[in-house]
């Protein structure tokens, strides 16, 4: 038997509580490491979400848009939160899927549901244990599902006729490019869009965080610059002041002018190196991954031994089964005109030998390599592992 149907009084009882979704701030000097769990700014946005679950619409379809940083992603995860005693939840990173069939197989896993090896019969457990079930499927990343499986993705929205269906997406031209392409015609959908946070809204943010992580060193005018050059330079992107919060306070526990100004800066600068990092060639990428991986997080040491860089790369492509057979080391000569890294050899001693091991030296820490890699979408799992 289907769950009983909740009443809009049960899905709405703890919307008066606040959004509490912040990712993980940390100091990478000291130990503090804190979750931020106040999220201000969206309790309207989330008063139409739980509307929208509550209602009685017979297919149900949601689309949460809005540029990167808005809190699009952290929304979803305190509303999940919040449905999970009254709803089967399903949360999936469309990033995760090369294509439909394996979307399918992930709810299959998270719905419980035994085995099948065909698409069509894997398709219809689901559904069938969809009808037995009150289920929210929210698909983050939803636009890749459709760059990956383009018309097959199509399916999916059948499953809103037995689940209620949420994409989270910076826009959503590509679905509707999608459809006339290919003739489909869209069910009805809510599109709810999250405005960018106001500078104002971005300094009341930054003082929470210090807040929050017990900072209570901070220059008025420090926070001004900060709030007002990174809102100029990527809107209201909470994510990008939070990485320049996180770098100011890397060598002392106070935000100061000087760092700040310091900071945004070095900020400029990365930003440029991004832009360069996107024109590289996918294996070219690979290595700066791999590097990064090799790196440790908090150290100021950026040399690493070639043959550890290329274990690591080959076990990167393995990962995304991609072809082995790339020479490395020419890659890397090739990168050497990018400013990226540079290289050496050395003598070491090895089972009493002594030997010469190419060694590589980053021009940048961890972190910095993250962020240059950040806007590639094809990393975005495995830059959140590291």
């Amino acid at each position: 038997m289907k769950k009983k149907r909740q009443t809009p009084q049960d899905d709405l009882q703890s919307n008066k509580k606040q959004p509490n979704a912040y990712e993980d701030l940390e100091n990478t000097q000291s130990n503090v490491s804190e979750l931020i769990k106040k999220m201000k700014f969206r309790e309207l946005e989330e008063f139409e979400i739980q509307q929208f679950i509550a209602s009685h619409d017979e297919q149900k379809f949601l689309m949460i848009t809005g540029q990167p940083g808005c809190g699009k992603t952290m929304l979803l995860t305190k509303c999940l939160k919040q449905w999970q005693n009254n709803y089967t939840t399903i949360y999936i990173n469309a990033m995760q899927c090369k294509n439909y069939t394996e979307f399918l197989n992930i709810c299959k896993k998270q719905l419980n549901v035994k085995s099948s090896t065909a698409k069509q019969q894997t398709r219809k457990v689901i559904m069938d244990r969809l009808k037995e079930l009150n289920t929210i499927i929210t698909i983050d990343e939803f636009d890749n599902l459709f760059k990956v499986s383009e018309k097959e993705a199509f399916d999916l929205f059948s499953l809103s006729k037995h689940a209620i269906i949420i994409g989270i997406s910076n826009d959503i031209e590509f679905l509707q490019t999608q459809s006339v392409r290919y003739k489909f015609q869209l069910p009805q959908f809510k599109n709810l869009i999250l405005k960018p946070y106001t500078i104002q809204q971005l300094q009341e943010l930054v003082l929470d965080i210090l807040k929050q992580i017990e900072i209570q060193k901070y220059d008025e005018k420090a926070i001004k610059i900060l709030t007002t050059r990174a809102y100029n330079d990527k809107g209201g992107d909470m994510r990008n002041i939070i990485d320049i919060v996180k770098r100011t306070l890397r060598d002392k526990e106070e935000i100061t002018t000087d760092a700040v100004n310091q900071e945004i800066g070095m900020s400029v600068f990365d930003n440029k190196m991004k832009s360069v990092v996107t024109t590289l060639t996918l294996h070219q990428q690979l290595i700066l991954l791999g590097i990064t991986a090799l790196l440790k997080k908090d150290s100021i040491q950026l040399e690493i031994d070639l043959p550890d860089l290329i274990r690591k790369v080959n076990e990167i492509k393995y990962k995304l089964s991609l072809p082995l057979s790339v020479d490395v080391e020419e890659e890397i000569n090739l990168l050497k005109d990018y400013n990226l890294l540079t290289t050496k050899e050395a003598k070491q001693q090895k089972m009493g030998f002594k030997i010469t091991v190419k060694k590589i030296l980053c021009k940048f820490t961890a972190e910095e390599l993250k962020y240059q890699l950040s806007d590639l979408d094809a990393f975005k799992n495995i830059l959140q592992q590291l």
